[in-house]
């Protein structure tokens, strides 16, 4: 048993089994500049507007007139 967790744990801290640096073909290429600004203004006026939306709908009043 001993010998199980001692292989498992060498197994687990084996550095060459991490692919923390995508090395070769599991590397791709980033986006280029204006195309990651474009995605991530779009994304985040996308989400000024969602806050807008959801404090206009909690702050609201309701006018009970007869």
């Amino acid at each position: 048993m001993r010998r199980l967790v001692a292989v498992g744990a060498l197994v687990a801290l084996y550095p060459a089994a991490a692919f923390g640096d995508h090395p070769g073909a599991l590397r791709t290429e980033g986006w280029t500049p204006l195309t990651a600004a474009l995605v991530f203004g779009g994304l985040a006026l996308l989400a000024g507007m969602l806050v807008i939306v959801i404090v206009t709908l909690l702050t609201r009043r309701h006018d009970r007139s007869p």
